[in-house]
C-alpha cells in the first residue's frame, strides 16, 4: 500500500475520525479547501480507500489501514516523546471531568450553570492544546473547531453541545481523543 501525503492523510484521517462526513463537513473539519479536499476524495475512491454513500464519505478497510500506517510512520517519534506523554496524562483528567460534565448537562436537560462549567473546560482544553501544537500543527484546526462551536453555543444553539450530527463540542472533542491516541498510540479505553 503507497504512503499517503500530508494532505492526503489529513482528508482520509478526518473521514476516519467522523466515520460518515460530506465533502463540505471534511473541508470545515480538517481546515482545507473544499476543491482540495473533493481531490483527495475522489483518487481515494478510485483507489478503494473509500466509498461514497448518499453523498458521504466511508473509509473502507485499506483507508483505515493507510490512516493507521500514517500514524504509526510519522508519529513513532512522539510516542516516546515526554512532552506530548505528560500533556496526554494532564489531558484524561480534563477529559474525566468533560464526560461527568456532559453527563451532567444531559441529566439537567442543559443547566445553565452546568454548561457554563462545561464550556469552561473545553477553553481550557484549548488552552492547553497550544503546547502541544508546535509538535502537531494540525490540531490548531481543533481549537478552530471548539471555539466555532462556543460561540454557537454562546448565541443560544445549544445543539452544539453535543448533537451527535454537527460539530458539536462533544464530538469534536471525541475526534480529537481518538486522534491523539493514534498520535501516541494508545488504544482507547473501554
Amino acid at each position: 500500500m503507497p504512503s499517503l501525503s500530508e494532505q492526503e492523510f489529513v482528508v482520509l484521517n478526518g473521514a476516519h475520525l467522523k466515520k460518515m462526513a460530506t465533502a463540505e463537513e471534511l473541508a470545515r473539519a480538517v481546515g482545507l479547501e473544499l476543491d482540495a479536499v473533493e481531490a483527495v476524495l475522489v483518487e481515494a475512491e478510485k483507489s478503494g480507500l473509500l466509498m461514497a454513500v448518499d453523498e458521504k464519505y466511508l473509509l473502507l478497510p485499506d483507508g483505515t489501514s493507510a490512516v493507521h500506517e500514517h500514524y504509526r510512520s510519522v508519529y513513532q517519534p512522539l510516542r516516546s516523546d515526554e512532552t506530548i506523554l505528560d500533556w496526554y496524562d494532564r489531558f484524561e483528567t480534563i477529559n474525566e471531568q468533560f464526560i461527568k460534565q456532559v453527563s451532567e448537562w444531559q441529566s439537567t436537560d442543559g443547566d445553565a450553570r452546568v454548561q457554563s462549567r462545561l464550556l469552561k473546560t473545553v477553553e481550557r482544553l484549548s488552552k492547553n492544546m497550544q503546547e502541544i501544537i508546535p509538535l502537531v500543527p494540525r490540531y490548531e484546526n481543533y481549537v478552530r473547531r471548539f471555539a466555532e462551536s462556543v460561540a454557537r453555543i454562546d448565541e443560544g444553539d445549544r445543539d452544539y453541545v453535543c448533537k451527535p450530527t454537527i460539530d458539536s463540542i462533544h464530538n469534536v472533542w471525541f475526534e480529537f481523543h481518538e486522534d491523539i491516541l493514534s498520535v501516541i498510540g494508545r488504544p482507547r479505553d473501554t
